[in-house]
């Protein structure tokens, strides 16, 4: 074989060894998703990390699993911006997540919220909520079965982060 006949099988060796570098699976994530720093990368909260890790800590407790509800989420992120743009937490009472419940054609027989801020991931919301009676008794409540999470950036803000979870009993 001649050098003008191996350049172009060197070449087409090398191109299919190239793409096959493209063609594989993503490298798998160093550390899970409810590790991210939310107060610097401005994303969202990681609903199925999110939810995996509240459902687990839900069957430690006895409790079924929640389910992630879209309209629940707007809910949450309409209350986690409302917040950021306060730049402090509401009350249940101000909240008022009954209203927008409603408003958004959620049936439910009951809600529990659990609203805070300054926590910078979400491991850090969940062991924050687990430490408070009222907010770990939202975390555990038999009765819900349905979650909405979300989180607003505040980066002029001391707490640089909003949360707000809104948890349903459906009718």
């Amino acid at each position: 074989m001649s050098v003008c006949q191996l350049i172009p099988s060197a070449l087409a060796v090398l191109g299919a060894s190239l793409l096959s570098g493209c063609s594989s699976a993503p490298e798998p994530r160093a550390t899970p998703a409810f590790y991210d720093r939310l107060d610097q990368t401005g994303q969202g909260v990681d609903p199925a990390s999110s939810l995996g890790m509240l459902n687990q800590y839900r069957a430690n407790q006895g409790a079924r699993g929640l389910v992630w509800d879209p309209a629940l989420a707007r809910i949450a992120q309409e209350q986690a911006n409302r917040m950021a743009s306060l730049d402090r937490v509401q009350s249940n009472e101000e909240a008022k997540i009954d209203t927008q419940l409603k408003a958004a054609g959620v049936p439910y027989r009951s809600y529990v919220t659990n609203l805070s801020a300054g926590y910078r991931t979400f491991a850090e919301a969940f062991s924050g909520w687990r430490e408070l009676k009222a907010h770990n008794a939202n975390m555990i409540n038999p009765a819900v079965s349905r979650i909405g999470l979300a989180t607003a950036s505040a980066p002029g803000s001391k707490y640089k982060i909003f949360w707000a979870m809104v948890l349903v009993e459906p009718m």
